[in-house]
């Protein structure tokens, strides 16, 4: 995550380069669903919700969301959610984003 992280406040020091700074988070993305398809008892899940707070931060500051947009991988009950089913808006964002 770092080295994308990285490539994306350097991009965006560069003068904005918002595509380049797009394409490093998409590859964030995929490289964090190809996490998410190994057995559910190997996934961390602080690993994923680092992970999507920091592209849901990204894709605040290009305004592609809002507040409350954010999916909660902790239900209200204390059980955790379905990690793919709570990362599944911040991969319609970035990809509706990057379109």
């Amino acid at each position: 995550m770092l080295k994308h992280k990285t490539a994306v406040h350097e991009a965006l020091c560069d003068s904005f380069d918002t595509p380049k700074a797009v394409e490093e988070l998409s590859k964030l993305v995929v490289l964090t669903n190809t996490y998410l398809k190994q057995p559910e008892s190997k996934i961390k899940i602080p690993l994923v919700r680092q992970v999507s707070q920091y592209v849901f931060k990204m894709l605040k500051a290009f305004g592609v969301y809002e507040e409350d947009d954010v999916p909660n991988l902790v239900a209200s009950d204390g059980k955790g959610t379905n990690v793919e089913d709570a990362i599944t808006p911040l991969m319609n964002a970035l990809s509706a984003y990057r379109d």
